[in-house]
């Protein structure tokens, strides 16, 4: 969902490299009215920037996502084979600030026709306003949908025993980013606990280098940050309890242990370029630029498997996998959960039953279109039919392995927080890092809102 779980500072630079692209369209989307409120969740951002491209025909499927750069790029490939295999053309709507656009849409009687959803949490939100379509009604049967997904899938999009949403695109966040040469050359060991990794953290500052890159100006990043940190430390169980059912409260003490430890990393002076609050002046994407861009200043990055794609494709194409960049699994914490993966995915929802809703559903779940994207390498593909030889490099093939050889996996956190408590904690985790001793307070307050949400 949670992009699932997502470049540039956006508002620039993505609305640039979309437009040369061939986007059409750029527009502001409004602030809902205080009547529309309910719609969907209120998110932090009050506007939200509309991309439009593809067919202007009134007749085309439409299809909103937060993806752009070359995330979109390789979605498109999948759209443009959709179109040679039905001769359904589609129109391509992005929006980066994906909630309140979606909220607005709908809010206005026009939203797409189908959406690739971020978060099961906003998921079930528009399942319980009655905003998605049931997708078994529409064209598909429980058969066809068991034929490419496992069980685990299929549970992740069901809300009151009926599937609404359908995961088309996983990507594990249980990976560290490094310079395969640099570590070569300083004879740095890949660590395999965590103090192991603190240890090496101190080595690289001792040696005058900077050891992390971390991208908390994207307040999602830090959530997976504490999420993989929460899990390897407090274990499955609660991991539940905390993110799903809301039963744990945020003030319990294994929360306040994960979040310090998170400072470990954004607060030890010399650990990330500048200090802390550089880092919450660093996007996701220029992160990715501090440590894999053509003058890289930091040797670590830690995010999801998505980051090979955008590293190699988007922020320096001059990369050799392998050579200059790789990734080695987060290293235990306790090892009774040292097999525990995070990992994230994006589903497919329908908003209206149409005929070209209908086949693109169809198309969707099936062998065809799934390799068609994992093939491109930005992917790791939940459809099961898909050949592992497919995925077109050893970093697709590395992440993919990670995954389906994962005895314990969870699904980020944040993404399954219901109302607007993501982008909250999201907000929260970045006040921790602005000011660690406000943690205790900073987690009582957010407390106070998952309460209210949870009805506990």
């Amino acid at each position: 969902m949670k992009r699932q779980r997502w470049i540039l500072s956006f508002f620039l630079i993505l609305a640039a490299t979309l437009t040369a692209c061939g986007g059409d369209v750029a527009t502001a989307v409004p602030p809902t009215t205080p009547a529309a409120t309910n719609t969907v969740p209120a998110a932090a951002a009050a506007t939200a920037t509309l991309i439009t491209t593809g067919s202007k025909d009134p007749n085309a499927l439409t299809v909103l996502s937060l993806w752009g750069g070359s995330e979109q790029a390789d979605f498109q490939k999948v759209l443009d084979d959709f179109t040679a295999q039905t001769g359904i053309k589609t129109q391509y709507q992005q929006a980066r600030d994906f909630i309140p656009a979606l909220r607005t849409m709908i809010a206005a009687g026009n939203p797409p026709m189908v959406a690739i959803i971020p978060r099961p949490g906003v998921m079930a939100d528009l399942v319980n306003q009655n905003s998605l379509k049931e997708l078994t009604s529409l064209g598909v049967t429980m058969d066809d949908i068991k034929a490419s997904y496992s069980q685990a899938w299929i549970d992740l999009g069901s809300a009151n025993n009926k599937l609404y949403g359908i995961a088309v695109k996983a990507n594990s966040k249980s990976t560290v980013w490094y310079h395969p040469a640099s570590f070569k050359t300083n004879n740095y060991q890949i660590p395999k606990t965590w103090d192991e990794m603190l240890k090496l953290s101190d080595q690289m500052v001792a040696a005058g280098k900077t050891p992390w890159a971390v991208g908390a100006g994207d307040s999602w990043t830090l959530t997976d940050w504490f999420e993989i940190i929460y899990l390897r430390t407090a274990g499955p169980d609660k991991y539940n309890q905390l993110f799903q059912t809301g039963k744990l409260p945020f003030t319990d003490p294994t929360v306040l242990n994960a979040a310090q430890m998170m400072t470990k990393i954004t607060n030890t002076p010399k650990y990330v370029p500048g200090d802390a609050k550089s880092a919450l002046g660093t996007k996701f994407v220029d992160g990715i630029g501090l440590a894999f861009g053509k003058s890289p200043t930091a040797e670590m990055y830690f995010e999801g498997g998505f980051v090979g794609g955008i590293a190699t494709q988007q922020v320096n194409p001059d990369l050799k996998i392998g050579t200059d960049i790789d990734f080695y699994p987060f290293p235990v914490i306790d090892p009774q959960y040292d097999e525990a993966i995070l990992g994230a995915g994006d589903q497919l929802s329908a908003f209206s039953d149409t005929p070209q809703s209908r086949a693109f559903l169809k198309y969707m779940i099936s062998k065809r279109a799934a390799e068609t994207w994992a093939k491109t390498g930005s992917i790791i593909s939940p459809n099961k039919l898909v050949d592992p030889a497919i995925y077109p490099n050893d970093l697709a093939k590395k992440e993919a392995a990670q995954l389906g050889a994962a005895t314990i996996f969870r699904f980020d956190g944040s993404d399954q927080l219901p109302g607007s408590l993501a982008d909250d904690w999201g907000t929260a985790l970045q006040g921790m890092v602005s000011n660690p001793a406000d943690i205790p307070k900073l987690l009582t307050d957010f407390d106070a809102k998952a309460a209210r949400e949870f009805g506990r």
